[in-house]
């Protein structure tokens, strides 16, 4: 059956192409010199460009797996193959990827050649050379990009890397020795578990290994070997999937902090920070089979810290509670060690001795004296067992680095910066834990804005802002209202935010005035110190004159860059995205795009489009600072975010709502059966020109169509259980003319 595929494509592919684009070896797309490395540019020769090129598969098809909500089947597929002359083992500048989806017009597809591969076919691929957070990749263009050619080859395996060679201590990437090895088959040794990351809801788990040397990467799950067991195959060929005899779900089990690896194997993928700009996680490693984990002796694990109360006052101790035990012998010691002072070092630090909780074998309790309001509470632990070995929790074994567990003492209880804060720039120390906040909202769902809900605690110039999901009351918040929310602190892909449960208006009102940087900060993202802005209120502007465009469409998600200068590039630049692509949580009432197609691909915009050019300049530009994809993008709210452009912006009269007044017409919506199951009906009696959007709670768009003569029909067949917003929009004028709660139940 693969045969005849393969000449099937194959005669398809000379048929379409009847003049072949140049062939490029895999080598020659991915080198680059070592002078544009030593001077931050790692991009192709052939960047953009459409080129042929063959290679040898490295990875099978079916061990992809790649959940996509923009490809048709819910799968992003990939290919990782390797430049026919490469030899026995990787070589630099010899691995690529290749992006397998393309679009037919109605939306992305997979291409069925990608996902039924197997390591050793031998693959022609024509496409377009792109990047994605400076990863470079090929593009294939349609259906008749991809052929399976005759014959095979033993591919390539992993070459020995050094971790150094990737990332430095601080999981910057070292451009001059590791952009050879990115999508290359590769091999790292001796390294230690200093972080895991259990995100998107606990469903999905990176982590974090340094060596001897304290050289820090990211071992990511692009493959199905690194799944969990709450996932289930998305890619139709897995191993995994129960169709193909598989167990239906994934199998991987995270390590614990501490968890020694004689060596990983996996694929180098690029996720760009440090001088390009970006805050990605440097090289990281995917590993693509269960046998790429080559687990060492066990150290102690350090597991389930907890502490009661969660934000002590100044009048409470605080209670750690853990659980603590050696897989292959026996603790020996324990200790806690505390500073309530910010600037102490390690070896200042206060020694308690846990105590064993009664009953129990491995559960150890201690407590942290009280300290003054105010006073910032740094903690850790450290187990020995009678190998010598030894955890430090958060730390890791053998690290040296400045990792805590910590709180600030707080009379009136947990602000918004105490979530947001992170001391490695990170993950936020409340993650997963029940919260409860106050802030001001600077963004809304209602008509005119960003169509997703901030809040920001005005009394803090850092920190102070973050996003909320999950209740359908957010739905009712209206900018400049005071709010209280309760939920569980989430990161989302590094985004950190709220999974509200209850919200409550105070009936207090106060304005959010933007924090003004400027567009140009290269030192700022180099070194991760954006993150303090993450989810606030900025507004970019330039003490010395006027904000320009300085690269008027980058990339293919909607992105467009702005600056002091319009000569800048990505490093002295901010990234700007507008016109909502999936689930970039951009604004549809935002005039300024990268190109004509966001008019209705990925929602419906609400306001005329302008397409960006360099001739375009502002006083200043507004909105909220958000974090996806590895990189911060600016997220205009509406058209009047512009400060004062040298162009018009037809607003429709449009106008951010900052009071609970009427902000939906008149009409009469008709929205049934609700509960619904596999559909539901909506129907407006007034003649008008009407779109609609189905919203999950995370604010993601689920269904974005256009009501035909009034009457829309709106499936929710593949959709899970629970509630949707629903948000009908006059497209005329841009009003909202009715938003509702919609329960699907199977």
């Amino acid at each position: 059956m693969r045969n005849l595929l393969s000449l099937l494509f194959l005669a398809s592919s000379i048929g379409l192409f009847a003049q072949t684009p140049p062939t490029v070896p895999i080598h020659n797309i991915k080198f680059v010199s070592a002078s544009d490395l030593a001077n931050c540019n790692d991009t192709s020769q052939y960047f953009n460009d459409t080129i042929r090129t063959v290679g040898v598969v490295v990875v099978d098809g079916g061990l992809v797996e790649v959940p996509s909500g923009s490809v048709q089947g819910g799968f992003r597929p990939f290919m990782y193959i390797a430049d026919t002359a490469t030899g026995a083992t990787s070589a630099p500048f010899k691995g690529l990827e290749v992006l397998c989806s393309y679009s037919t017009g109605t939306g992305l597809v997979a291409h069925p050649i990608a996902t039924q591969v197997v390591a050793g076919d031998i693959v022609e691929v024509i496409g377009r050379v792109g990047m994605f957070a400076n990863n470079t990749q090929l593009e294939i263009l349609n259906f008749n990009s991809l052929s399976l050619l005759a014959g095979t080859q033993t591919p390539p395996q992993a070459a020995v890397v050094s971790v150094g060679d990737l990332n430095n201590n601080n999981r910057i990437n070292q451009l001059e020795t590791g952009e050879q090895w990115e999508g290359a088959f590769v091999e790292i040794q001796n390294v230690t578990v200093v972080n895991v990351n259990l995100f998107a809801g606990g469903n999905r788990v990176s982590f974090d290994v340094v060596d001897a040397q304290g050289n820090r990467i990211n071992i990511s799950d692009r493959f199905i070997a690194q799944k969990l067991p709450s996932h289930t195959p998305v890619n139709p060929e897995s191993p995994y999937a129960l169709a193909n005899g598989g167990p239906g779900n994934g199998t991987f089990s995270p390590p614990t902090v501490g968890a020694f690896y004689n060596s990983i194997r996996g694929i180098v993928m690029h996720s760009a920070n440090g001088c390009l700009g970006g805050n990605g996680r440097g090289y990281e490693l995917n590993p693509f089979d269960s046998t790429h984990y080559n687990l060492g002796a066990s150290p102690p694990f350090v597991e389930n810290v907890a502490r009661t109360p969660l934000v002590p006052n100044a009048s409470q101790t605080a209670e750690i509670n853990f659980t603590a035990y050696d897989l292959d012998g026996t603790i020996t010691d324990i200790k806690l060690y505390y500073s309530g002072d910010s600037s102490q070092p390690l070896s200042a630090f206060t020694s308690i001795t846990p105590q064993l909780i009664p009953g129990t074998v491995d559960e150890y309790s201690a407590v942290i004296p009280a300290f003054p309001n105010g006073a910032f509470v740094r903690y850790y632990i450290e187990a020995t067992d009678n190998d010598n070995n030894v955890t430090l929790a958060p730390f890791g074994a053998g690290s040296t680095a400045a990792d805590f567990f910590y709180y600030t003492v707080r009379s009136g209880g947990l602000v918004i910066p105490d979530i947001q804060f992170a001391l490695d720039n990170g993950n936020s120390p409340y993650t997963g834990q029940a919260v409860t906040v106050t802030g001001v909202v600077t963004s809304s769902i209602k008509v005119c804005d960003l169509g997703f809900v901030y809040i920001q605690d005005p009394d803090f110039n850092e920190w102070s802002g973050i996003g909320l999901v999950g209740s359908p009351d957010l739905v009712s918040l209206f900018r400049e209202e005071e709010v209280t929310v309760t939920g569980t602190v989430q990161e989302n892909f590094g985004f950190t935010q709220i999974n509200v449960t209850s919200v409550t208006k105070t009936g207090n009102r106060r304005t959010v005035t933007p924090v003004s940087v400027s567009p140009n900060m290269p030192a700022m993202y180099a070194s991760g110190e954006i993150e303090k802005y993450e989810g606030m209120l900025l507004r970019m502007e330039n003490p010395n004159g006027k904000i320009f465009i300085s690269e008027p469409r980058r990339g293919n998600f909607g992105d467009y860059l702005i600056s002091t200068d319009t000569a800048n590039g990505l490093a002295e630049s901010t990234i700007v995205l507008a016109g909502r692509d999936g689930n970039s949580r951009s604004s549809l009432y935002v005039s300024v795009v990268n190109d004509s197609v966001w008019a209705t691909q990925n929602g419906q915009m609400m306001v005329p489009v302008v397409v960006t050019n360099k001739s375009m300049e502002f006083d200043a530009i507004d909105g909220v600072l958000f974090f996806g994809f590895g990189e911060y993008r600016l997220l205009p709210r509406a058209n009047d975010d512009f400060i004062n452009p040298n162009f018009t912006l037809d607003s429709l009269d449009c106008r951010p709502l900052i009071s609970v007044r009427s902000f939906e017409g008149s009409a009469d919506v008709r929205i049934y059966p609700n509960p619904a199951s596999g559909q539901f009906n909506v129907e407006i009696a007034e003649a008008g020109n009407y779109a609609l959007q189905l919203n999950d709670l995370s604010g993601r768009t689920i269904r974005s169509q256009v009501m035909n003569n009034g009457k829309s029909v709106v499936s929710v067949d593949n959709l899970p259980e629970g509630m949707y917003i629903l948000r009908v929009v006059d497209t005329q004028n841009g009003m909202m003319v009715k938003t509702a709660k919609v329960l699907v139940k199977k």
